[in-house]
Parts: structure tokens; C-alpha cells; sequence
């Protein structure tokens, strides 16, 4: 994007429009092909630091207390997620462990500290090469948390051993729901294009191309 310009091409079908300040809580839509081109989000910085803080105070009750706890003949197994990974680990499937604990604990906490860190920087208005190279890294790592698909496992599981024995939730279940929402809000409702515009603005406006 060229700062300082009057226009915004829209990214679907390429129509050169005006641009104009589009308020927190509304929308700007292309008349073209009404494609959504901005929707800023009302105090996304306050709001990302509070989900961000939610999501990595969580974390740590969630990976290291029981999710569940299943017991058979009189004899109960509790399972955490951090012991799902080692479990991974001694049956030889290695890479499946390393796997498991990227996208479900190393990608989901990294998220929530880099947004935690991006914020905190925007608040006390330091725009330099940290924060770009942090927004940079915070949309490459979001990619990989996939709580979600570890939920999916945790509740195919939970249906396949109810007729086996009795299978109850732990406190760990809870707290990783709560992760699993905040972390999903966080990472939808998070708009970065604010804080690139002013970066843009701080860093001297760019208002022209130049040559690598």
C-alpha cells in the first residue's frame, strides 16, 4: 500500500476506489463486488491484551492438569496434555509428538505472546524494526495453532472409551476451553492493519516504491 495516496484498489477484483476513515464497528465494502475491504475493530489493542493475558494464564493449568480421567475395574489413568506428548514420544511416535506439541502448546503460546508483545508496543508507541518483525512473525505462527483440532481429539476420544469405563472431565478440560476460546477470538478478532498503517506513517510514509 502506497501511504498518503487517496485510493484503495480492492484485493478481489482490483476496482481503484477513494479512500475514506471508516469508524471502529463499521465496514468498508467495495460497490463493485461487496467484498468487506476494512473493518477496523472497536479498542483492538485493550482487546488483544486482554485476550492475549486470558489465553497464556490459562496455559499453564491447562497443559499440566488432568483433562480427563478415565477409570476401568477400579483403576483410574488421568491424562494431561503435556503427558499426551511424552505418551507420543515413548511408543516411537516421534514425529507425531513433535508435531502435537508444535500446533497444540509451542504455536498457541507464541501467538498469544506475540500479540501480548505487539500491543504492549503499540502502547507506548514504539513502531520500530521490533514491532514490524513481530507482526511479521505473529501471522506466520498463527497458522500452526490448531487447539481446535486437539478439542476434536480429546471429544472422539472421550466418546469412544464412555462405554468402555467411566470417563470424567478434570479441571485441565476447563481451562482449555477457555484457552481454546480466547486464543480463537484473539486470533479473529485482532486486526493488525492499524498498526501497519501507522508504522507506514512513522517510519516516513513510504510514499513511493523503492528498489531492493
Amino acid at each position: 500500500m502506497l501511504y498518503g495516496q487517496p485510493h484503495i484498489a480492492c484485493h478481489e477484483c482490483d476496482a481503484l476506489l477513494a479512500t475514506v476513515a471508516v469508524p471502529p464497528g463499521k465496514k468498508l465494502v467495495c460497490p463493485r463486488c461487496r467484498c468487506t475491504l476494512r473493518k477496523p475493530a472497536r479498542d483492538p489493542i485493550d482487546r488483544g491484551l486482554a485476550l492475549s493475558l486470558t489465553s497464556l494464564t490459562l496455559m499453564v493449568p491447562a497443559f499440566f492438569m488432568p483433562i480427563m480421567t478415565f477409570n476401568m475395574l477400579g483403576l483410574d489413568t488421568v491424562d494431561t496434555m503435556v503427558k499426551g506428548v511424552l505418551h507420543l514420544f515413548q511408543a516411537g511416535f516421534w514425529w507425531m509428538a513433535l508435531l502435537v506439541m508444535f500446533c497444540s502448546i509451542v504455536a498457541p503460546m507464541l501467538q498469544n505472546a506475540l500479540v501480548l508483545l505487539i500491543c504492549l508496543l503499540v502502547r507506548a508507541g514504539r513502531y520500530g524494526g521490533l514491532l514490524v518483525l513481530l507482526l511479521k512473525s505473529q501471522s506466520r505462527i498463527g497458522r500452526w495453532a490448531m487447539l481446535e483440532v486437539y478439542m476434536l481429539s480429546i471429544l472422539v476420544a472421550y466418546i469412544k472409551m464412555i462405554d468402555s469405563g467411566q470417563v470424567h472431565m478434570g479441571v485441565g478440560m476447563i481451562c482449555f476451553s477457555g484457552m481454546m476460546l480466547s486464543t480463537t477470538l484473539n486470533a479473529v478478532m485482532f486486526d493488525t492493519h492499524p498498526i501497519w498503517e501507522k508504522v507506514g506513517q512513522t517510519r516516513g510514509g513510504l510514499h513511493e516504491n523503492r528498489p531492493l
